[in-house]
């Protein structure tokens, strides 16, 4: 179980992020990055299967992509290390969450899901040197509006797409109470979820009854902040809005 970390101590970490590292694109540029052409495979001719190898100063994560969906294989090894389909110093990332890399800040990877789910993208991010799992979650649109990064210390800016656990649509107040604990929403930052439960039962009315049973899905501006191993997760102004999953 994580300790619970005080607001106090999230908030004087991000103050010190205000000098840490944050590139516009929002990740790093690598160094270099290798590409090695693979044989092809006869039963998938379209496909062009590679190997890539993104360098960074104090590390290098390979990609094995054979074409498929996701990548054949994620690996972190050393700056230096040769870009070949197998190292026995290799770190596999065996995560369902990271099907392709997504870039690396400061001391951190962010790897993305193969597909996208309910509107959003999930990502994972891991700790570059041990390894470690740190924190996963699913944003809205292609990218972050922001990633701050510091030893350690780690904050990021989008629109978080959060899949609810009851139908805003047909539980209303209490689903109200219950999303807006599990991520700090004010009630009155909640979406009005009708028109897009009645759109969706316009267009399968014979299922009306299981449409409106859906979990309701949110979007909304967040910042969340990754310190010393715990999470937190701030609701930010904003619009939010509401459909239903897909």
């Amino acid at each position: 179980m994580k300790r619970t970390i005080k607001t106090s101590t999230i908030l004087a970490a991000l103050i010190s992020l205000a000098g840490a590292s944050e590139s516009p694109a929002p990740f790093d540029r690598p160094i270099k990055v290798d590409v090695v052409a693979l044989p092809k495979d006869e039963l998938n001719p379209d496909a062009k299967p590679k190997i890539t190898c993104s360098r960074y100063p104090a590390l290098m994560v390979k990609e094995v992509d054979l074409g498929e969906v996701g990548a054949e294989k994620l690996a972190l090894l050393a700056a230096d290390a040769p870009c070949e389909r197998a190292d026995e110093r290799e770190r596999v990332i065996e995560d369902d969450i990271a099907g392709y890399l997504m870039g690396v800040s400061g001391g951190f990877v962010f790897f993305r899901a193969a597909d996208g789910w309910n509107g959003g993208l999930p990502f994972v991010v891991y700790d570059a040197a041990t390894g470690e799992r740190l924190l996963d979650d699913s944003f809205e649109g292609d990218n972050f509006a922001a990633i701050r990064s510091g030893k350690g210390e780690l904050t990021l800016d989008f629109r978080r797409v959060y899949t609810a656990s009851c139908s805003l649509y047909l539980d209303g107040a209490a689903c109200a109470k219950a999303i807006a604990a599990d991520t700090g929403l004010p009630l009155k930052q909640l979406p009005d979820c009708a028109s897009a439960y009645k759109a969706e039962i316009k267009r399968s009315p014979g299922h009306a009854g299981e449409i409106e049973k859906l979990p309701s899905v949110i979007v909304y501006p967040v910042e969340v902040a990754y310190v010393a191993g715990d999470t937190l997760r701030r609701p930010l102004d904003g619009p939010a809005s509401c459909q239903t999953p897909s």
